[in-house]
């Protein structure tokens, strides 16, 4: 976090000439096409600085760095989890009578996302240390926690990906229904670690049931980050189509439950949130990918 904050003061002091060669440093790579500065918060702040310079600069000190190869890392890595939604209608939310209702799921609303696609699991260790080679040692097949907003915006656009909006990950969660579980409550054991049964540990990938959509552990095991900036009361304004509130707010949404989560914390449409610098041992994410590119 000091880091971030002393970049970004240190590059109000530069011309054009002299922020472009450093926005050229902070984004290079090494000979493996691995980020050389690895602390995601500083390539975030970098990364915004770069959209109030000329497009051709901006596209010269990406594409021949950070974005270099970056579709070609998406097919290698991650497009074999990826599933396809259709898009569509559905009511997002929560309605003021339901048995669980907190702060900011209401009202229940109408909501069309366009299709797009989201991978089946969380991403793992063994998918994150590709962009992090000093990630912690960790069983390949677990997911990837202890990850900031930051680490997971950034490792989402060196694939070429996206963060899910809050939409389209309830949107996924709710496997084409109208359920605040995968089926009922009584049911989320299959397909769910949470306080119930987890024994308080993080759990492999995929051990549970798929949801309707086939996407595993989308409750419960690790809560995983949104793209979106969290608003108590954004439900009462958002947009109707493809909705995503990015400049409202300093936290940054979160989804899903975890392993130590009630059953309440699991449902479909349980709205958390947490600092986009937080990092917890039951914090993740997983990656949508867009047909019209990033939205980022």
């Amino acid at each position: 976090m000091k880091q971030a904050i002393h970049f970004t003061e240190m590059s109000k002091s530069y011309n054009e000439d002299e922020l472009v060669q450093f926005l050229r440093t902070i984004f290079s790579v090494n000979r493996f096409g691995k980020p050389v500065v690895t602390n995601n918060h500083v390539l975030y702040e970098a990364y915004q600085l770069l959209r109030d310079l000329p497009l051709h600069i901006k596209e010269e000190i990406l594409y021949t760095r950070f974005y270099k190869d970056n579709e070609k890392r998406y097919k290698e890595l991650i497009a074999k989890w990826m599933i396809e939604l259709p898009g569509g209608t559905f009511n997002m939310g929560n309605h003021k009578e339901a048995e669980y209702l907190y702060c900011g799921e209401e009202p229940l609303h109408e909501v069309y996302l366009s299709p797009y696609k989201i991978m089946s699991i969380p991403v793992s260790t063994s998918l994150y240390k590709e962009f992090d080679p000093d990630y912690q040692d960790a069983p390949q097949n677990y997911p990837a926690t202890s990850i900031t907003w930051y680490d997971s915006f950034m490792f989402a656009i060196w694939c070429n990906t996206d963060l899910p909006t809050e939409a389209e990950w309830e949107y996924a969660a709710k496997g084409g229904k109208n359920h605040h579980y995968p089926t009922d409550e009584h049911s989320l054991i299959d397909y769910a670690w949470f306080s119930d049964n987890s024994g308080g540990k993080l759990h492999v990938i995929g051990q549970k049931k798929q949801n309707n959509y086939g996407l595993y552990d989308i409750n419960g095991n690790v809560w995983e980050w949104c793209l979106d900036t969290y608003n108590s009361n954004y439900y009462s304004k958002t947009a109707s189509h493809n909705p995503v509130n990015i400049n409202d707010g300093e936290n940054r949404v979160c989804r899903g439950g975890s392993f130590h989560s009630f059953i309440d914390m699991c449902r479909n449409n349980f709205r958390h949130h947490e600092p986009a610098s937080f990092h917890a041992y039951d914090l993740g994410f997983r990656l949508v990918k867009h047909e019209g590119g990033q939205i980022q």
